[in-house]
């Protein structure tokens, strides 16, 4: 199986938000500065929190750009609950004032544009068809068990509600208009 173009892109992408994540962290820690549209950011004292939030993010990060570069199912729910956390951390780091609306931009992007690709259709069925490839023969076998014992608990279920298969009834007539 080759890896599709749209998931080498999200491991690039994944990467590039590790890159950023790590750049912050340094913002953060008061080593780097930087300059969006005329506005500085920048802090005199080191903000460790921030900074270790940002670092453990990055960490994050550079383990799901690995997973997305390897085709893993774990990437694609990490990936999204990364970059939903990325951009919940933006928000939060806005309302406790520690950052801008021009230092999170670059990372809202990329998190929302992953988030978005993940959600995709047809995107999480490439994860788990590789995934699937990966398994041994015994595995598989157990996999179609489990698959098969799923449905027939699907039906029984449905059989044992009352009415579960009776059409609902039908409305009342409309009373007589006066």
């Amino acid at each position: 199986m080759q890896r599709p173009i749209g998931v080498t892109m999200l491991a690039l992408g994944a990467g590039l938000a590790a890159l950023f994540e790590i750049w912050r962290a340094l913002v953060f820690l008061g080593i780097a500065n930087f300059t969006f549209v005329g506005k500085p950011v920048s802090f005199p004292d080191p903000q460790w929190g921030q900074a270790f939030w940002a670092i453990l993010i990055a960490a994050i990060w550079i383990w799901v750009a690995e997973g997305f570069w390897n085709v893993r199912a774990y990437a694609w729910s990490f990936g999204i609950f990364i970059s939903l956390f990325t951009v919940i951390f933006g928000f939060f780091a806005l309302l406790g004032n520690a950052g801008t609306m021009e230092s999170e931009t670059v990372g809202w992007l990329l998190a929302i544009a992953i988030f978005f690709y993940l959600n995709y259709p047809g995107v999480r069925d490439q994860f788990v068809a590789k995934e699937m490839s990966l398994l041994t023969p015994e595995q598989r076998v157990a996999m179609e068990k489990m698959q098969a014992a799923q449905a027939e608990m699907a039906k029984a279920s449905a059989a044992s509600q009352p009415g579960a298969s009776a059409p609902p009834p039908a409305a009342p007539p409309a009373p007589p208009a006066s």
